[in-house]
């Protein structure tokens, strides 16, 4: 394939994944489109479904949205297509590996259609390169990016959202911490070990899932917390506003998932405790802040006595250990 050159790139459009984090994972990606192409018109067909994230880029975009239900099979295809209002288009990406995404490109009539050419793919792309194999997802992207656009980005590329502002009022620094994910249906007691830790803290406590049920149990929590710090329940309606309180915190301690790749975006120091995701492959390390990793990678953090369960079963952390990985990143 030819390099694909700004002077004949006029529109450009590109199917996003719909898991929340791994569409956060793209941001890279889309930021190198954006900064080769910034003459042409973006257009991103991504799921209605948390599509406000989109709004922490720094550049313009048309968004298409679809239900989760939506775009199914190939007899969606048209039907989205046509009403899609996405014409003359150049440019056709899809970060995805399904073959009903990549005929998207075929039913907008994209000149260049490029992906990855797993499965039946490739009969639908016009240019296409296997899915790199134990890579990080964001070096997959780059590597399409390098491959089929013809131009190779930094490879320590490392992106930043919009600014934003302030939602906290109060200059009184503070520690977000993520209380989800749910374990039936209680909040972890593991997380009263990590909080008896802090002295003298503002600590903002927040869930990423399930917030209407976290919002009944966060005050019931709070009361069994250590009176020594001080605490705030807060509760978001999107990511913007997620993303608000978490780039003017001293840092975000959380499980693995969107969360962590949403501060680390946003420019929060971030320190994520990994039960059983492979942080090599979807660790948010593309992205301005700095990040701290614990957990399957790190076995001596983690109370486990069997290597191979790790990746199996629910995994406990020593928040001895959790606590002073926090007081040494935050410099608290």
């Amino acid at each position: 394939m030819e390099n694909t050159t700004e002077s004949d790139t006029k529109v450009i459009a590109i199917k996003l994944p719909f898991d929340l984090q791994d569409r956060i994972l793209t941001f890279p990606f889309l930021h190198a489109i954006s900064e080769y192409f910034p003459k042409a018109d973006l257009h991103f067909i991504t799921p209605k479904k948390d599509v406000e994230v989109l709004n922490l880029l720094p550049f313009r975009a048309y968004y298409h949205l679809f239900d989760e239900d939506e775009i199914k099979t190939i007899l969606d295809v048209h039907p989205f297509t046509a009403n899609a209002n996405i014409y003359n288009v150049d440019l056709f990406v899809s970060l995805t590996n399904s073959f009903v995404d990549a005929c998207l490109g075929l039913g907008l009539r994209a000149k260049k259609r490029v992906g990855f050419s797993d499965n039946w793919k490739t009969l639908v792309l016009t240019d296409k390169i296997p899915r790199p194999v134990g890579h990080h997802v964001v070096e997959d992207y780059l590597t399409l990016f390098n491959e089929k656009i013809g131009h190779e980005p930094d490879k320590k590329i490392r992106v930043t959202s919009r600014n934003l502002p302030r939602i906290i009022e109060g200059d009184i620094p503070y520690i977000a911490i993520n209380l989800s994910p749910l374990r039936d249906t209680n909040i972890e007691d593991e997380w009263i070990d990590l909080i008896d830790h802090f002295e003298g803290q503002k600590i903002v406590l927040f869930a990423s899932d399930d917030q209407i049920k976290m919002q009944m149990l966060i005050p019931r929590f709070i009361e069994r917390l250590p009176a020594k710090n001080f605490y705030v329940n807060f509760s978001y309606r999107d990511s913007i506003e997620l993303g608000r309180m978490l780039a003017f915190s001293k840092g975000l301690i959380t499980f693995s998932g969107a969360a962590g790749a949403l501060a680390a975006y946003v420019g929060a120091k971030t320190l994520i405790l990994y039960e059983n995701e492979d942080p090599q492959k979807t660790g948010p390390f593309y992205f301005l802040s700095d990040v701290s990793i614990m957990g399957v990678n790190n076995p001596s953090l983690v109370n486990s006595t069997n290597a191979n369960k790790v990746l199996k079963e629910r995994v406990t952390f020593n928040m001895t250990e959790v606590f002073g990985k926090a007081h040494e990143f935050f410099k608290l």
